[in-house]
């Protein structure tokens, strides 16, 4: 377990993903003072851990660490306590229920889940392709993303798609097709293969 430990400490870009994660307990603070916010500051929290997640597979020396005798897979199922780390603050603030909100906890801890199986399954993708540093660019995009639906159904008065009142079949396809192509992505990172 020595060994996994200090790739951990050494290879993750901690400062960026406890940033994320910091910047998520910021918003669940803000939650806490004006809970009338949560149809913004939940997505908001939503979009920070999962950026968080995008910087689990940050790897400054990729070219080095490909030839090491550990192989990718080891690096990437190591990594995945990293990608964990925004998924526990995560489920710690529903869990918490900052403001007292009637949240319905196991519809936002499945959202969140989603979402960042989704973001961390994109960046361990990137990871396999070689690509040093996937988080910045998963990051920003993953943040848009979370918080689009929340600007679009604003504007355009459709359905959100976060369960607010609970999950709807609609949401509830539309994050299930989430975790699918989560899943999707971890399937093909994490199959043997000769690329790093």
């Amino acid at each position: 377990m020595a060994p996994r430990w200090w790739y951990l400490r050494h290879g993750v870009a901690w400062s960026a993903l406890l940033g994320c994660c910091g910047a998520a307990l910021a918003a669940a603070g803000a939650l806490a003072r004006w809970p009338s916010t949560a149809v913004v500051l939940l997505p908001a929290l939503l979009a920070c851990c999962a950026a968080g997640a995008g910087f689990a597979f940050d790897e400054r020396a990729a070219a080095v660490v490909a030839v090491t005798p550990r192989g990718a897979g080891w690096r990437r199922t190591t990594r995945l306590v990293a990608a964990a780390v925004p998924l526990v603050v995560w489920v710690a603030v529903v869990l918490v229920r900052p403001g007292d909100l009637p949240l319905d906890r196991w519809a936002w801890w499945s959202v969140g889940a989603a979402a960042l199986v989704l973001v961390s399954g994109a960046a361990a993708l990137a990871s396999r392709r070689q690509v040093e540093n996937p988080g910045s660019l998963l990051a920003s995009v993953a943040a848009l993303a979370v918080m689009s639906p929340v600007v679009v159904s604003g504007f355009l008065g459709w359905e959100s798609a976060y369960p607010m009142g609970g999950l709807t079949a609609s949401t509830w396809t539309f994050w299930w097709i989430v975790a699918a192509a989560g899943a999707t992505a971890w399937a093909v990172a994490l199959r043997p293969g000769i690329r790093a």
